[in-house]
C-alpha cells in the first residue's frame, strides 16, 4: 500500500522515527560486535525464493510493501527453523545436515505461500489473500500434494508464533517512502517507481550488491566469518541505509548534476547518522546492476 506521505505530514513524527531507527541499529550492531546470537540477513531465504515471491505478488497484484514483508517473514522464519532443527541434533554431520535441509525444503512451498498470505493481510486486511486463493496457488506450484485449509491455517499460526507475533516496524520500503517525502520527491511518481525497481534489485541481488559494496568501501573481500567484516552485517540489516541508497540511486536517472545527488546523500546520511560515502557507494553499486542489460529489460517489462 503506497503511503503517499508528504513533508508536512512526516515532520512531527520524523524525529521519533529516526530515534527508533538509531536505537534499533545500535542494538543490532552491539549484538554483532559482542558475538551474541543474531540473525544474519538473508541467511534463511535464497534468490529463487525471493524471485518466486515477486512473481506471485505480481500475479495477485500484491502491493510492494506486502511482497517485501513476505520476504522478511520467510527469511526470519526459515532462520528460526534452521536453528530449532540443528539444536535438536546430538551431533552435526554431513548426513544430519542433509536431513535437516530435506525437512526444511519439504515445507518450503507452504511456508512461502503462508508468508505471502500473512503479508497481504497485514497490508490490506479486507483484500488479503484468502485460504482458497492460497490453495489454488499451492495446487498450481505443487500439484503432487494436497493442501487442506487446516494445514494452511496451522502453518500461518506456526510462523507467527515462531516470530513471537512481531512484525518489522521498518522495512527498506518504509525508509524509501519517508526519505522521498523528506526530500519533497514523493509526488514525483517516476522517481517512486524507479525506487521500487531498485528495491527489487537490492532484494534479488542482495549478496552480490553487498560483496561489491564491501570491496569498494573497504578494499577487501566480504567474508562474514571474519570479525573485521561484521560491521557490514548491521548495514545489511539496516532498512534506512538501503532505503537511502535506493533514493539516491533513483536520482541518478533524473539529475545529471553530481552536486545535486551528493547533496541528497549527505542530507539523508545526516538523518540516519551513517556515512554519506557508504551511501553513495551503495547507490553506485545499485546503479551498475540496474543498467545491466538483463535487469534493465526486466525493469522495462515490470517483471522483476
Amino acid at each position: 500500500m503506497a503511503m503517499n506521505l508528504d513533508n508536512s505530514y512526516i515532520g512531527p513524527y520524523l524525529q521519533d522515527w529516526l530515534k527508533y531507527i538509531r536505537e534499533s541499529y545500535n542494538a543490532e550492531h552491539q549484538l554483532i560486535s559482542n558475538g551474541n546470537e543474531f540473525c544474519i540477513p538473508y541467511s534463511g531465504v535464497q534468490v529463487e525464493m525471493v524471485r518466486a515471491i515477486f512473481i506471485i505478488s505480481n500475479s495477485f497484484h500484491i502491493e510492494p510493501y506486502a511482497k517485501y514483508l513476505a520476504v522478511h517473514l520467510l527469511d526470519k522464519y526459515m532462520s528460526c527453523l534452521f536453528w530449532e532443527l540443528i539444536s535438536s541434533c546430538s551431533e552435526v554431520t554431513e548426513s544430519t545436515m542433509r536431513q535437516l535441509y530435506d525437512k526444511m525444503s519439504c515445507q518450503m512451498k507452504l511456508v512461502l505461500a503462508s508468508c505471502l498470505q500473512i503479508a497481504s493481510k497485514v497490508d490490506l486486511y479486507k483484500t488479503g489473500l484468502g485460504i482458497s486463493q492460497i490453495q489454488d496457488l499451492l495446487q498450481s506450484i505443487d500439484p503432487e500434494r494436497d493442501y487442506s485449509k487446516s494445514s494452511i491455517s496451522s502453518c500461518e499460526l506456526r510462523i507467527l508464533k515462531s516470530l513471537d507475533f512481531r512484525l518489522p516496524l521498518c522495512l527498506p520500503i518504509h525508509a524509501v517512502e519517508i526519505f522521498l517525502a523528506f526530500a519533497e520527491l514523493s509526488s514525483k511518481h517516476l522517481i517512486r517507481d524507479t525506487c521500487i525497481n531498485l528495491l527489487d534489485i537490492a532484494y534479488l541481488r542482495h549478496e552480490e550488491v553487498f560483496r561489491q559494496l564491501h570491496l569498494m568501501a573497504r578494499g577487501c573481500e566480504y567474508d562474514k566469518s571474519k570479525r573485521v567484516c561484521r560491521d557490514f552485517l548491521a548495514l545489511e540489516a539496516s532498512a534506512p541505509f538501503i532505503g537511502a541508497a535506493v533514493v539516491v540511486c533513483s536520482n541518478f536517472f533524473f539529475h545529471l548534476k553530481r552536486k545535486v545527488v551528493e547533496s541528497l546523500a549527505t542530507r539523508l546520511a545526516s538523518l540516519i547518522e551513517m556515512s554519506p560515502i557508504d551511501i553513495n557507494i551503495m547507490a553506485n553499486v545499485l546503479f551498475t546492476y540496474a543498467v545491466d542489460e538483463e535487469d534493465f529489460k526486466r525493469l522495462q517489462q515490470r517483471q522483476l
